[in-house]
């Protein structure tokens, strides 16, 4: 929801050091007070080393004597605990042990009520639409604050839409079922197996920079439509005669994608968290980059990733001092019957197997060139390379690629275009060639700044067929941007139908920092969903807007679906609360980026 103000800084390994921050949750409460800080696009560069010195100031006070990460710690006492437990050696207050048998009580808050938003619950981060469900209804949602959902009814009528919560409670993360991982809410990416049966994988950790964006643990799995799952904590690495595992926690999942020639293969996109960063949180073994599995998600093994002769990326024994290098999206191309995927400080890659990997011979940007981009010690990036975050959106009819590129700075290097033209079943040239940038400044501050917006917080990319043969594209930076092109065209005239904080009042009430766009290619309505900060929305006619920019008609183009998510449970991330000290029912609580939500009658919220 509302924006925090924070500058981006980059070290000179490319990796994040403090970014933005931007929360959101609900509440079935009844008052909301929202404390706005719309950032305006400028530096502020001062102030943010001044918060982050604070809070490194303050984490300092946690370390022990010898300088021992504490989040690490914290998962040794975890796993030792689960030992112990696994014992029957943990004994409370001298007696035999008894579980937890009082059960909590939820107190929300669900979704809140907003003067300009209408219902807002919490971040949504990622959405997969289940490709065999021809109805368009199956979907799955990941939050940053509450885990996977799951609806079957979303392209129904909206007084139909409900979800249910998937992972509140998962013996993969419980220590009383033995297990020594630390338990994530916080999913990155979803997809779903375009197979029959199919699994469904949810990558923990939030991939978009802000410090409450909180790391991961592994990448979760379902076989069977989300009652169950199971957990992948790290890669299996054959290197010789050994086999080395690179661990998964401390990083976050930035993006998913399966292959539609061999279904059983999938590609993970891992990049650096900025919170783990922060609280060192990732251990010698965590390596960002892009890791693959041929069991559909069972078993997991690290790339290879080759710039022409130089690698950037390969299983290496630990100790090695390979940092890697964060990847930020990663899609399949089912008529070039390839992945490609986004690597920060390197380029753009592409590979027929997930397994070995190599640098486009042309980039959608002319600063993408080698010599801007060079390969650094142990494949390392280099600061100079305008490639902070990327992100790819494969059209599935047509096999046109789309690439949206923001540099250190949130500096827009295009949103660029490679049309397939495809013939017989294949592109007209064996490689994108990216001839056209086609967003003409549309998605930048403007006045004299080619920033865009939180680029390096809120950016997604989706294209999908439209009944005419041509393409409708989507761009989410604050707003969500859109475009109708026609069939083999690069003719883009870039709508934004959201105008969230822009001065036009939010005429479409939907929240602004979009984090994930879909589009439905199976139902008879043009289905898009929007994750952002404040939560889900729906278009069902492909958000065809044709009055006057900011009208008030837009809102009729969106229908919100955080009313349904709050029916179900709760997505706020609470950062603090506090009760009246006279009257207990009375709670106030801090939502982050969200303001405020307070009720006179907590009691009463338990069910």
């Amino acid at each position: 929801m509302p924006l925090r103000c924070f500058a981006s800084s980059v070290p000179a390994d490319g990796r994040p050091s403090n970014q933005r921050s931007a929360g959101a949750s609900r509440c079935t409460a009844l008052a909301l007070l929202a404390a706005l800080c719309v950032s305006t696009g400028h530096s502020q560069v001062s102030s943010a080393a001044a918060r982050q010195q604070r809070l490194r100031d303050f984490l300092a006070q946690r370390q022990t004597a010898d300088g021992a990460k504490p989040a690490l710690a914290r998962e040794d006492a975890q796993t030792q605990h689960a030992s112990l437990l696994g014992r029957n050696a943990v004994r409370a207050h001298n007696e035999a042990t008894t579980p937890l048998t009082a059960p909590w009580q939820p107190l929300g808050p669900s979704s809140v009520q907003t003067q300009l938003y209408g219902s807002v619950t919490g971040r949504v981060t990622a959405i997969a639409l289940d490709p065999n469900d021809a109805s368009g209804n199956t979907v799955y949602v990941g939050t940053t604050g509450g885990g996977v959902w799951k609806s079957t009814t979303v392209a129904g009528p909206l007084s139909g839409v409900s979800f249910t919560p998937l992972t509140d409670t998962l013996s993969v993360f419980s220590i009383n079922a033995g297990s020594s991982t630390i338990p994530s809410l916080s999913i990155g990416a979803v997809a779903v197996q375009p197979a029959p049966n199919p699994a469904v994988l949810a990558g923990t950790g939030d991939p978009n920079d802000a410090t409450d964006s909180l790391y991961g643990e592994g990448i979760l799995r379902s076989t069977d439509g989300g009652q169950t799952w199971t957990i992948a904590t790290y890669s299996q690495d054959q290197i010789g005669a050994n086999t080395t595992f690179h661990s998964f926690a401390g990083l976050s999942t930035a993006a998913l994608a399966w292959s539609t020639t061999s279904t059983n293969l999938v590609v993970a996109a891992m990049a650096a968290s900025p919170q783990a960063a922060i609280v060192d949180a990732e251990g010698t073994s965590s390596v960002p980059g892009l890791y693959y599995s041929t069991d559909s998600g069972v078993t997991w093994r690290m790339a290879t990733i080759y710039d022409g002769s130089q690698v950037v990326q390969t299983p290496q024994p630990l100790g090695t001092g390979q940092i890697g290098n964060s990847a930020t999206s990663v899609v399949w191309n089912a008529t070039r019957h390839l992945f490609f995927a986004a690597v920060r400080s390197h380029g753009y890659y592409s590979s027929p197997d997930g397994q070995t990997w190599t640098r486009l011979t042309v980039q959608p940007g002319t600063g993408l060139s080698t010599a801007n981009c060079p390969v650094g010690s142990n494949g390392l990036g280099s600061s100079n390379c305008p490639l902070f975050r990327g992100t790819l959106a494969a059209q599935p009819v047509t096999g046109d690629l789309y690439a949206l590129t923001i540099d250190a700075n949130d500096n827009d290097q295009g949103l660029w275009q490679d049309l397939c033209n495809a013939a017989s079943g294949s592109c007209s040239n064996p490689s994108p060639t990216w001839s056209a940038r086609i967003d003409n400044g549309a998605l930048e501050v403007g006045s004299g700044s080619t920033a865009i917006l939180q680029g390096s917080y809120n950016l997604s990319l989706a294209a999908a067929p439209l009944p005419s043969g041509g393409t409708l594209l989507l761009a989410g930076t604050v707003d969500v941007y859109r475009c109708a092109l026609s069939a083999s065209s690069s003719s883009c005239s870039l709508r934004n139908t959201t105008n969230a904080i822009n001065g036009c009042d939010a005429p479409a009430a939907v929240a602004p920092a979009q984090h994930a766009i879909v589009a439905s290619l199976a139902s008879a309505s043009e289905l898009v969903l929007i994750g952002n900060d404040g939560g889900l929305w729906r278009s069902t006619d492909g958000i065809n807007q044709t009055g006057p920019a900011c009208s008030a008609s837009d809102v009729q183009h969106f229908d919100n679906l955080n009313a349904a998510i709050g029916a179900g449970g709760s997505l706020a991330e609470i950062v603090s609360f506090a009760q009246d000290p006279t009257e207990p029912g009375t709670l106030i609580a801090g939502l982050g980026a969200n303001g405020s939500a307070a009720t006179s009658a907590a009691a009463t919220l338990a069910p």
